[in-house]
Formats: structure tokens, sequence, C-alpha cells
């Protein structure tokens, strides 16, 4: 394990021309938990690290009737936060399950975004919320949807003098219902074999006006069944419809087979969670809960 130096930011401002000097060459340090791992198993071999402590990155606040998350908040903050929880149950749901207390108290949601594991599991909630993520340079800021931001396993469209500093998840349309749902080995300090999150939002008619159906350790990265969302828009639920887009979100799924699981287990444990996550949702929405 190298021995790079550390800075201690005051300011966004210094952290940015930070990045802008040095680039790859510096990373941050958020909660730590897994770029410590990294530097030891010599996977990573920064020459400075970044720490934003100092920085006002840690907030959660309302913003454009979503919510603003900053990139340095603990993941047991979100578990912890009443509108998180209201409002975006699968995020918290994701928390829940995420490590044990010790981890959810030093990691960061920024972290887990950045590491960009296909098995992360606050990734498949903040896709099925049509989460954006704010990039800052010392040239400005600009804003890109989570799901294009991921690239491959720990790759990312984060620009080398980049720093992700929020997280913005949307206004939630009404009469809404999602589900997250992980499979491990043990209920927590567990990789997700599968992990799958849906959400579903009824039209007045009662037919699917928006639908997300996000598909977790199974391909390259965290992914969105196109075709099962296609499937479900403007369609009434059903047994069948439900079935159909199990199906279709199972074709989607590319997983490898490594020690957890085979590739196929994988497909056919697709098939069953997302089965079981819409009809969740179903459920939820039949009686009448309009929560998001």
């Amino acid at each position: 394990m190298n021995h790079p130096d550390y800075i201690a930011a005051e300011s966004i401002q210094q952290a940015l021309h930070l990045k802008q000097v040095h680039g790859e060459d510096a990373h941050v340090v958020a909660g730590g938990t897994d770029l410590i791992l990294r530097m030891r198993d010599e996977i990573l071999a920064p020459e400075l690290l970044i720490d934003l402590r100092k920085i006002s990155l840690d907030r959660i606040s309302k913003h454009e009737g979503g919510m603003q998350l900053g990139a340095y908040v603990q993941i047991a903050q979100l578990l912890a936060h009443p509108v998180i929880k209201e409002t975006y149950p699968a995020l918290a749901e994701a928390c829940r399950q995420f490590a044990g207390p010790p981890i959810r108290n030093r990691g960061t949601l920024g972290g887990n975004i950045i590491n960009a594991s296909p098995a992360a599991d606050l990734l498949p909630p903040l896709m099925a919320y049509d989460a954006s993520l704010v990039l800052e340079s010392i040239s400005g800021q600009r804003e890109m949807p989570l799901d294009q931001f991921l690239q491959g396993p720990g790759q990312t469209r984060l620009a080398p003098n980049e720093l992700l500093t929020r997280i913005m998840l949307p206004q939630i349309l009404a009469n809404s219902a999602t589900s997250f749902i992980k499979l491990g080995h043990r209920r927590s300090m567990a990789i997700a074999i599968v992990n799958v999150c849906t959400r579903i939002s009824l039209a007045k008619d009662g037919s699917v006006e928006q639908a997300r159906v996000v598909l977790g350790s199974v391909a390259p990265t965290v992914i969105r069944s196109q075709e099962s969302e296609a499937r479900l828009k403007g369609q009434l639920l059903s047994e069948d419809l439900i079935e159909d887009c199990a199906r279709l979100a199972a074709d989607d799924a590319t997983p490898i087979s490594d020690v957890r699981a085979s590739s196929e287990y994988r497909k056919r444990m697709v098939r069953v969670l997302v089965r079981r996550a819409l009809t969740a949702n179903q459920s939820e929405l039949s009686g009448g809960i309009a929560g998001a």
C-alpha cells in the first residue's frame, strides 16, 4: 500500500483546484470504506487524498419539489431522514440493507455512486427515482442522469478534474409505488447476488403512466430493463402483464457466473424478483396507498 499525500480541503473551490492540478492522481476521501480497501489491495495507488469532511456536502434538503442530497451524506443519515423514508421508501430500504451500522455510519452516498459497482445497493433505487448527478470542476458544473453516468464496473463519466457534489431526486408522480428487493447470502454485510427496484406510477384511469424496472448485479452496470418498462407503459396491471414483464427483464439481464452464483441462477432470480416487486407495487396501488 502506497502512502499518498493528504489534504483536508477547506472549501469546494480548493478541492476543485486540487482536482484540476492533480487529475486522476488525486482521489476523494468520503467514508473511505471502499477506497482504503482498494488501496490496501493495490488496485488504486493515488498520489493525493482529498478529504471533503470540512465542506458542507452532507446536507439533505428539499429542492423544486424533490430532494437535494450532498455527496458526503452518510447512509445512516438517509436511513434516519423522515422525508426520505416517506417519499423515497425504496432508497430507505436499500440503506437499511446496506452493510451494518458501523459501515452505514461512515459510508457515503457519493462514494457508493462513484464506486460504480454493478452490485451496489443504492444505485437501483436511485435510478428508479430518476436521480441525476451534479458534477463540478473549476470551469463550472453539469448535471447528468445517473443511468448515463455509469459506464462499467468501477467506470463512470466523471472527468479527472471533476467532483460529484450533489445528487438530485425529482418529485415523484402521485399514485406511485416502489419496491426494492436484494438477494444475498445474508440480509446485510453481503454483496448482492441480484437486486431489483421497481417503480410504478398510475394515471387517473388506472393505467401505468410511468414505469421503472432496475436490475443490479446482472450486467456490467446497474441497468434499466427498457423492454419491460415499455411493456408496462399505458397498460392496466395484471398478473399476466407482470409475468410478461418479469420474463422481459430476465431477457435483458446479462449476468456472469462467479463464486456467489451462476449466470443461469441470476437470470432465474431476476424473473422471480421482478415478479415479486411488481406484484408488491400492484398490491400497494390497489390498496389506495399513494406513496412514492
